[in-house]
């Protein structure tokens, strides 16, 4: 199973990824890189109530997987990204906000 945590802190914010992230590259706004989507998923994850900017952030990301071929420590960037939609899609308040 992923961990999810452990694997946003591998990441040594080189920027490699956001160079090759076609959302990233056609917005130009860091929260649709994959750095700040690392960012808007821990905030998922930690968080009881995400925001609407972290819901959109992470919506948006192809799950192409371009950053992590280029990425030099290896992070499984989609996969985080995944698990935090799981959970904001799990959770029981959210359920009740979209019936």
């Amino acid at each position: 199973m992923l961990n999810a945590l452990a694997e946003i802190d591998r990441c040594a914010r080189c920027g490699f990824c956001e160079a090759v992230c076609p959302t990233y590259n056609a917005l130009r706004m860091r929260h649709y890189g994959p750095r700040g989507r690392l960012h808007m998923a821990r905030i998922a994850l930690l968080d009881a109530e995400p925001s609407r900017h972290v819901l959109e952030s992470l919506a948006t990301c192809l799950r192409c997987r371009a950053c992590e071929l280029v990425c030099p420590a290896s992070i499984r960037i989609v996969d985080v990204i995944v698990e935090a939609r799981r959970k904001l899609y799990e959770d029981p308040r959210r359920a009740r906000r979209r019936a």
